[in-house]
C-alpha cells in the first residue's frame, strides 16, 4: 500500500498490492499537481539502492563481501587501502570519506570516468580502515558505483547496472542519475532556509553537527560534503546536473517503487514467484557490521550502525533496514511486520537527520492500521 499527500508521499507495500493516492503541486515544469508518478531526489536514501545493487552482484557470484576490494580493482590497493574488504568498504569503515582531501565535478564524473577512478584509487583513507566508522556522504555511492564496475562482466555504471538487473525486471520505476527525458517528472525541492538551518542549534538531535559545521573546517563530515565540488543542495533544482549518477544522493524516484523495493527485502528477497535476492543473503542486511567500533566523528553525528551498505535501526518490537536521507527521506525493510515503507519529499525538514514530523505522524497511522487489518484478517481466519 503506498499513500501520497501534498509536498509528502509515504508509502508501504506488503506483497505484491500497493496504492497510491496524491494532491499538492509538482512545480516542474509548471506547477502542475503532484501525480503518482512524480518524482523526487531521494538524497541519502538512495544509498540503500545502491547497496541492493551491490548485493545483485553478490547473488550473481561476481562479487564477495569478504573479498577484497583490491581483488576486483588492482589500482585501489594504494596508500594503505590493500586490506579493505567489500564490506567495510559497504558499511563507512574504509576511511575515505573525504577521498583524501580531493575532489571532482559532477561533469568530471559523468564525462572523464577515467580520471575520476584515478583519484579515487589514490585517495589515502582518514583513519585506519576497519578501526572507526565515518559515514562517507558522498563518496559512498561513488565507490560502490567503481567497485560495480569492475565487478559487473559487462562492466556497466552502478545506474545502467541497477536499471538492467533490478528496475526493468521489477518493474521499480527508480533512477539513480535521472534521466533527460523523465526530468519532467521531478518536484521542485523546496530547501532549508538559514533560520531554519540556524534553529538547528536548538535541536538536540542536530547540535554537535551544526556546530562543528559552523567552528570547524577540518571536521570530517564537513569535509566529506567535498568530494564533488560545486556540489550542493540547490543540485536539485539543476535540470543540467540530475542525470549524473552518483548512488549516494543522486536517486529519483516517489515512494511506491521505493517501499516496493524494500518489500523484497522485508519477506525474506522474494514475493511471490519473483526472486530479488537469495534469502541468505537478505539476513545478513540486520547484522550490523560496526556495532562496535567508535565514531570517526565524535558526538557530531548520531550513532548510527551499518549492515553491507544499510543502516541497522533496531525498534522496538522490530528491526528497520534501510536508508533515510537529506530532508526527511526514509525507506526500510520493516522485518516484524515484513513489509517496505518509504516516505519522500521536495518540502525538506530542517531535521535533516532524524526522521520529520510529518513522516512519524503517517507512519504511526500507517502501523494502526496495519495491526487493525491484521487483527481482522487474523479473527475471520
Amino acid at each position: 500500500m503506498a499513500v501520497s499527500v501534498a509536498r509528502h508521499s509515504l508509502s508501504t507495500t506488503r506483497g505484491s498490492g500497493w496504492w497510491s493516492c496524491g494532491e499538492g503541486t509538482q512545480t516542474r515544469p509548471a506547477n502542475g499537481p503532484w501525480r503518482e508518478d512524480t518524482v523526487t531526489q531521494a538524497w541519502s536514501t538512495t544509498k540503500g539502492v545502491s547497496a541492493i545493487a551491490a548485493a545483485k552482484l553478490v547473488e550473481q557470484g561476481h562479487l564477495d563481501y569478504k573479498k577484497l576490494v583490491k581483488d576486483y580493482w588492482p589500482e585501489f590497493a594504494q596508500n594503505g587501502k590493500a586490506n579493505v574488504t567489500v564490506e567495510m568498504l559497504l558499511s563507512h569503515q574504509a576511511g575515505l570519506a573525504t577521498m583524501g582531501g580531493a575532489s571532482v565535478s559532477l561533469e568530471e564524473y559523468k564525462n572523464d570516468w577515467k580520471k575520476v577512478e584515478k583519484i579515487m584509487a589514490a585517495a589515502a583513507p582518514e583513519y585506519p580502515p576497519g578501526r572507526s566508522v565515518g559515514y562517507h556522504a558522498l563518496t559512498f555511492g561513488m565507490y560502490v558505483d567503481a567497485l560495480i564496475r569492475r565487478a559487473d562482466p559487462k562492466h556497466r555504471n552502478l545506474t545502467q547496472f541497477f536499471q538492467d538487473e533490478i528496475a526493468k525486471p521489477f518493474g521499480i520505476d527508480f533512477f539513480i542519475g535521472l534521466p533527460r527525458e523523465q526530468a519532467w517528472r521531478a518536484a521542485r525541492g523546496h530547501l532549508i532556509t538559514s533560520v531554519e538551518f540556524f534553529s538547528l542549534l536548538l535541536d538536540t538531535d542536530h547540535r554537535y553537527l551544526i556546530w562543528n559545521m559552523l567552528t570547524s573546517s577540518d571536521e570530517l563530515f564537513t569535509k566529506s560534503g567535498k568530494a564533488i565540488s560545486g556540489f550542493d543542495m540547490d543540485t536539485s533544482n539543476d535540470l543540467t546536473k540530475l542525470d549524473v549518477g552518483v548512488g549516494s544522493t543522486m536517486g529519483f524516484g516517489a515512494a511506491g517503487p521505493l517501499a516496493k523495493l524494500y518489500d523484497y527485502l522485508a519477506n525474506g528477497g522474494t514475493i511471490g514467484k519473483k526472486q530479488l535476492l537469495p534469502k541468505k543473503i537478505v539476513d545478513l542486511f540486520s547484522t550490523p557490521l560496526t556495532a562496535s567500533l567508535p565514531s570517526a566523528h565524535g558526538k557530531s553525528l548520531p550513532e548510527i550502525t551499518f549492515s553491507q551498505g544499510f543502516m541497522v535501526l533496531p525498534q522496538k518490537d522490530s528491526v528497520l533496514v534501510g536508508h533515510s536521507g537529506y530532508g526527511g527521506q526514509q525507506a526500510y525493510a520493516d522485518l516484524h511486520y515484513k513489509v517496505g515503507i518509504a516516505y519522500v519529499t521536495n518540502f525538506h525538514s530542517p531535521r535533516m537527520i532524524s526522521p520529520p514530523d510529518n513522516y512519524l505522524e503517517l507512519a504511526k497511522v500507517f502501523y494502526e492500521c496495519f495491526e487493525k487489518q491484521r487483527a481482522k484478517a487474523n479473527t475471520s481466519s
